[in-house]
């Protein structure tokens, strides 16, 4: 990315570090600043659009594959992401937050060096400062983003961060040298027990995994107390130059175990206003009961205002998102996208984006499984009644309108797909079991079948039955009885058809020389009384009618062909 020496970066505790590289800035305000020089530059809508969208890779001829590896291939929508206005918007706040939060913590400026020097001291004193000698002002701007779980809010933010290197390594600015690890970025999941202190251990954590230090074990001990651990922060926030605090699922935090929401609130405010960092604050809807109406009107003087997140309106955005998705189709027969099947997805998905992918996956999934190949009406309907169980209640509520229903579910539970696409996968696996076995037992019985018919025939041979005549009376016996026969009974209907067929053909054979010896006496006994009476055998043959004169032949020729004649004409 532009800005940055990814050709220099090296890897740090898992994490890649890039060299810095400073560029001019356009914005005067940003200029003689190491930190935001070192930022990638302010990106336009286009280049936001083209860095945000993930159009993942897809050939039609994965189409033709097994059902199981077509299985993984869905799984790759997952990948896409189609950016939108919000999204824009979202990626403009978070650039003005980064490099408003750096514009006075400038590390070549005395004052912030004054300050963090007196910061540390305090640390090693065990003293908290809520008031600094050296006085700077604090330009933080952060904001806070509600919404529905699964409408897409912790996948986007990842995706406007990753236009920022984590963690940028400056050695010299200007001249003069400048050892400093910046971190442009720290992203923190709320802990699971809802206290303070368990999110500022989690801070510590976090800077360990990143850098390889050890303050979690310095700073993060129990006995410490709320004040003493955010003037660590504090200290650590300017000494690796944090450019954004991300504070996700801020819904876990719990009122009576952060000892209040007056307390709670003067916690988030002092991460904004004495830290001096931005700080984003991510949750869903339950996270309205902690972000009171007092916390908002405390930050919003210096904040860029809160992002609500609803599910998407039916209107071009939904089109847009659909028409790009339904590109990706891996059953056998293609489906045209239709406004009835457009329509049908957002009323099962109500505008939930990571309902409306899963439930598209899923549709293909049982399509390929019950193979049928083709995803129509009814499977999305039975896919949604089958899979959507768990989160039918909150999706009715959305479909209500109504607020107060709505206000009943404070987050929507994501559908697991592993779990869903296993039930599909096991319903494969064993119809393919039962395939295999079937074409086990098939060959079973082929081979018995084939060794059987080979020892019969060997021994009809050997009594001189004729062996074409052998192979297909046992075949008939088989036929006729089955495979599951004994040997005796096999050779013992065999011979009995082999001597049935030798009795027909010496009853035909016997009835033929009859026949032609019947002929045989008759002709001889004309030829001896054309003889007596003194006349040639042809003419005697010809006035009893056994042969034709060859004249009457010509003129029944002639009459035929005049009967035709007249016919046609």
């Amino acid at each position: 990315m532009q800005g940055l020496a990814a050709s220099e970066s090296q890897i740090l505790h898992g994490e890649e570090m890039v060299d810095a590289i400073y560029s001019d800035q356009i914005v005067q305000d940003y200029e003689s600043n190491p930190l935001i020089e070192a930022l990638p530059p302010i990106f336009t809508e286009d280049d936001v659009i083209e860095h945000l969208s993930v159009i993942p890779s897809y050939d039609e001829k994965e189409r033709s594959l097994n059902a199981n590896y077509r299985f993984h291939c869905v799984q790759r929508l997952f990948q896409y992401f189609q950016p939108f206005e919000k999204h824009l918007d979202l990626e403009q706040r978070i650039s003005r937050a980064i490099r408003q939060g750096y514009l006075h913590r400038n590390p070549m400026k005395r004052e912030e060096v004054m300050r963090v020097h007196e910061s540390y001291k305090a640390i090693k004193e065990g003293k908290f400062l809520k008031t600094y000698q050296t006085e700077a002002k604090r330009t933080a701007a952060g904001f806070t983003i509600i919404g529905l779980s699964g409408i897409g809010k912790s996948t986007a933010i990842e995706r406007v961060l990753s236009f920022y290197p984590q963690l940028i390594k400056h050695q010299e600015y200007k001249g003069k040298l400048f050892q400093f690890t910046q971190i442009s970025w720290l992203k923190l999941d709320c802990p699971f027990d809802g206290s303070l202190k368990g999110l500022c251990m989690s801070f510590f954590s976090e800077l360990d995994r990143l850098l390889g230090s050890n303050y979690l074990n310095k700073f993060g001990a129990q006995k410490n107390t709320l004040d003493l651990m955010m003037q660590r922060m504090n200290h650590l926030a300017s000494r690796h130059g944090i450019g954004l605090l991300i504070i996700d699922e801020i819904q876990h935090l719990s009122l009576s175990k952060s000892g209040g929401s007056e307390k709670m609130l003067n916690f988030f405010v002092t991460l904004v206003n004495t830290i001096g960092i931005p700080v984003l604050m991510v949750g869903t809807n339950k996270a309205i009961s902690i972000l009171q109406s007092e916390f908002r009107q405390a930050r919003r003087g210096s904040g860029q205002g809160d992002m609500v997140w609803s599910q998407m309106p039916k209107d071009e955005s939904w089109d847009l998102f659909v028409e790009g998705m339904w590109e990706y189709q891996w059953t056998a027969h293609y489906t045209e996208l239709t406004s009835e099947l457009s329509e049908l997805l957002y009323e099962e998905s109500q505008g939930i984006l990571d309902i409306a992918v899963k439930l598209f996956m899923l549709s293909q999934v049982r399509a390929i499984a019950t193979g049928e190949e083709k995803i129509t009406k009814q499977i999305m309907k039975q896919v949604a009644k089958d899979s959507l169980r768990l989160v039918k209640p909150m999706l009715d509520a959305l479909r209500s309108c109504i607020p107060t229903e709505i206000a009943k579910y404070e987050d929507i539970r994501p559908i697991d797909m592993d779990e869903e696409i296993e039930k599909y996968k096991a319903s494969i696996d064993f119809q393919d079991k039962i395939r295999i076995q079937k074409k086990i037992q098939q060959q079973k019985r082929q081979k018995k079948e084939q060794s059987l018919l080979e020892e019969v025939t060997l021994q009809l041979l050997a009594m001189d039955f004729d062996p074409k005549q052998v192979e297909s009376a046992v075949k008939n016996v088989f036929k006729k009885l089955g495979e599951d026969i004994e040997k005796s009974t096999v050779l013992k209907e065999a011979v009995k058809l082999l001597i049935e067929k030798d009795d027909k053909k010496a009853e035909i054979k016997a009835k033929k020389k009859k026949i032609d010896k019947t002929n045989e006496n008759y002709l001889g006994r004309l030829m001896q009384e054309a003889r007596q009476k003194k006349k040639s055998v042809y003419e005697y043959f010809l006035d009893k009618g056994i042969i034709k004169s060859p004249l009457d032949e010509i003129w029944e020729e002639d009459e035929n062909a005049a009967l035709v004649s007249h016919a046609v004409s």
